[in-house]
């Protein structure tokens, strides 16, 4: 007898697809959200909750195009559909799919043991957003009932058909009794595989709507603070993140949080008129993982697919994105990399010369490309000034343009000065790592400044016992010849670079100087005015008999040109003309900390500050230093303390002392300003680091005549950077200590 047969599936069916081919639960998750992806959504939420009766619950809600009853039953329910096969790309966006096996839904199986969907789609489907007559499908997939032996055919998942006038399109997918596997280290894999997608921040595709973007949020209780959103930490998981504003001024204040420098904060003197309104907000992503914050989110896999497939600085208006702003070279970053422009503007390259090692004429030369920029720039709704094109492709050509693009770049250019600065002290690192490792070698400690002679001896004896010795006779005196040639080169070049920093050092000392200097001249200038007036009225009023006042007036003159001539004396240490001070000596501590004290006399009588340096011998002498260097450092140290104690509002005082001990010069500066605590005695040798607590300059400001800002007002933040270069090129170290009791605050230099 003649019968026909059909195939049977069994469930065990699903528990391969589920488990066998979606092999984790991470994997399994991250197929979903892909799934929402492919169906044109712009945000999807995935949650991980349990329920008031304890049930473990995962939750992921997108607002894609959802699904009608027919797609519902036809494509979900339907095993290893080819329906992503007949198209490859999604219909409202044009987004190219993710996946095409039809197996993603059955990652739900993985996940738990029981599946709620709840979809919303028009009934000719293709559509997202808020429409007219939607569909509501609800169903229920119990998976423990696909046991192994039954029929997959035949299981029944109950569900329900709404019909409904209008509504949201999207889908939402409700796992039950989630299964127990997740760790942090599985959710930093998922964050990575779907840190791709949520580098998405929006495309245009000829023929579709425009792509708006993916955004994914992850509320989990092991993510700190329970929600992650990916798109933001991906900005943030780069080398690092600038953001830029306008003050009220139209000045630029951009902020730059990075790798290595942390917190970093400039505001232009540059104003840019045509803008308000405007955000600039963007991740620096380096394909490099040392340059990484957060491996979490970023890969070297990735990261290729990120910068190649999104990277770029897009501009929003009004929450939109402008095309094709961000696919191409608007900012001309790329074109100024090719021509290898290395200088920035006039402001920047002076910020540029106040870093250290920065080279200010080729500054931009390390600069990234437009691919490594993640973020945009947006125009708020009070922004005026653009307008569209005819054919809505960008805006046309105006001064806001203009300035937009000088902002913009402004803050880029400033933040890759900051990066530049950021590899040469990797590299000051790199070099103190291998002076450690080559002390740890020859089993000795080397001086600083005689590593490279210390190097080229040990390399002289390593090849003198080791391979000189058994060379051929005929060949000795040409090894030994040419050992001896490089060598000498090497020590005449590391000689050459040691007068540069040196030049460098002093260069960079002298802006102390000129600060106090220029405030100086002007009280001089002001008082003599003041002066001279008050002369003129005294000679009306008063008789011949009565002019003493005029001769104290003449006593002042004398003081304040006494004054002028002891810092015009200060300055001449850097002149031209001066060049035998180019050459270190021996400078006596103590006259030097007595002419510093001059300086600030004036602010010193005014508010009453008591300045101590008895303990300081007269025979403390710091041996091979200049004196603008010394100088520098006194006037930096002194400043600062003056400022604590002003601030301080209690009893100021200031003291100094110094001692010998093994060799070394001993300083010890103690005063009872406002304190600094334990965790910022390193973080303020650091460039532009000037008052980390937020406790002196609020205090200072409250505390100080508007008249005396200038000379003890808010600092620049690289005094204590400079000192720390010159007491290191010395040979020297300084740190803050645990004060003694009756001070806030006490720092040591040790000096030859």
């Amino acid at each position: 007898m003649q019968k026909t047969l059909q195939f049977s599936v069994d469930s065990a069916l699903l528990r391969e697809l589920g488990e066998k081919l979606v092999e984790t639960v991470h994997l399994a998750l991250s197929e979903l959200v892909k799934n929402a992806y492919d169906a044109d959504a712009t945000e999807v939420e995935v949650i991980f909750e349990t329920s008031e009766s304890g049930i473990e619950r995962i939750k992921i809600i997108d607002n894609g195009t959802g699904m009608n009853f027919d797609s519902v039953q036809n494509y979900w329910m339907r095993i290893a559909t080819t329906n992503k096969e007949k198209q490859d790309v999604s219909p409202v966006f044009g987004r190219y799919l993710t996946g095409a096996k039809g197996i993603g839904r059955f990652s739900c199986r993985r996940l738990g043991t029981q599946l709620t969907l709840i979809t919303q789609g028009t009934a000719e489907g293709g559509k997202r957003g808020f429409q007219k007559h939607i569909q509501k499908t609800e169903v229920v997939f119990p998976w423990t009932k696909f046991e192994a032996g039954t029929d997959v055919t035949q299981i029944d998942c109950p569900g329900e058909q709404i019909e409904l006038d209008e509504g949201h399109t999207g889908t939402t997918l409700i796992i039950e009794n989630a299964v127990g596997e997740w760790s942090t280290r599985g959710l930093n894999w998922l964050t990575r595989q779907l840190a791709v997608l949520a580098a998405n921040r929006g495309d245009f595709k000829e023929g579709f709507e425009p792509d708006p973007g993916f955004e994914i949020m992850i509320t989990a209780p092991d993510f700190e603070g329970g929600i992650r959103d990916l798109r933001e930490d991906l900005v943030n998981a780069g080398w690092g993140t600038l953001t830029a504003t306008l003050n009220d001024k139209h000045q630029a204040i951009c902020q730059l949080n990075a790798m290595g420098i942390g917190k970093r904060t400039i505001t232009s003197k540059q104003i840019f008129p045509g803008l308000k309104d405007i955000k600039l907000h963007v991740g620096l992503i380096v394909d490099d993982r040392e340059q990484m914050r957060d491996t979490s989110i970023l890969s070297k896999g990735n990261l290729r697919t990120i910068l190649g497939q999104w990277g770029g600085v897009q501009i929003r208006h009004r929450g939109f994105r402008v095309f094709p702003y961000g696919n191409d070279d608007w900012l001309k970053i790329d074109r100024d990399r090719g021509l290898r422009k290395g200088a920035p503007n006039d402001e920047l390259q002076a910020f540029a010369s106040s870093l250290q090692g920065v080279d200010p004429g080729r500054s931009l030369l390390t600069a990234l490309s437009m691919h490594n920029y993640i973020g945009n720039v947006s125009l708020g709704p009070e922004t005026t000034g653009f307008e569209m094109k005819a054919s809505r492709e960008g805006f046309i050509d105006s001064p806001a343009m203009d300035d937009l693009r000088e902002f913009a770049r402004f803050a880029i250019d400033w933040a890759n000065i900051l990066r530049d600065y950021y590899l040469r002290q990797q590299k000051l690192k790199a070099a103190d790592a291998a002076k450690e490792e080559f002390e740890n070698l020859i089993e000795q400690k080397v001086d600083s400044r005689k590593v490279v002679d210390s190097a080229l001896a040990f390399i002289r004896s390593e090849i003198k016992s080791k391979v000189y010795e058994h060379l051929p006779a005929n060949v000795k005196n040409e090894v030994a010849t040419s050992i001896e040639t490089a060598t000498e080169a090497i020590k005449t070049y590391n000689e050459s670079v040691k007068v540069e920093l040196s030049h460098l050092r002093l260069i960079a000392s002298t802006s102390t100087l000129l600060l106090i200097f220029s405030h100086e001249v002007k009280s001089l200038l002001g008082l003599l005015e003041q002066s001279k007036n008050s002369l003129k009225l005294i000679a009306e009023k008063l008789p011949a008999s009565e002019k003493g006042t005029i001769n104290e007036m003449g006593q002042d003159f004398e003081e304040l040109n006494t004054r002028l001539e002891e810092l015009l004396q200060m300055t001449s240490l850097i002149s031209s003309s001066a060049k035998s001070k180019f050459k270190p000596g021996k400078v006596a501590l103590k006259p030097k900390i007595r002419k510093v004290e001059k300086v600030f006399e004036l602010i010193i009588q005014k508010y009453g500050i008591d300045i101590d340096y008895e303990a300081v011998p007269n025979n403390i002498v710091i041996k091979d230093v200049l004196e603008a260097e010394l100088y520098s450092v006194l006037l930096n140290i002194m400043s600062n303390s003056i400022k604590a104690v002003i601030a301080g509002g209690r009893e100021k005082d200031i003291r100094i002392s110094a001692n010998r001990d093994n060799g070394m010069n001993e300083i010890t500066i103690q005063d009872t300003g406002v304190g600094l605590e334990e965790e910022r005695f390193s973080e303020v040798f650091i460039p532009f680091v000037s008052d980390p607590d937020g406790r002196l300059y609020e205090n200072l400001e409250a505390r100080l005549n508007p008249e005396d800002n200038m000379i003890v007002g808010t600092g620049s933040g690289l005094g204590l950077g400079i000192v720390n270069e010159i007491v290191k090129a010395k040979g020297g170290s300084i740190g803050f200590q645990h004060p003694d009791n009756g001070w806030a605050t006490q720092l040591q230099i040790k000096l030859p």
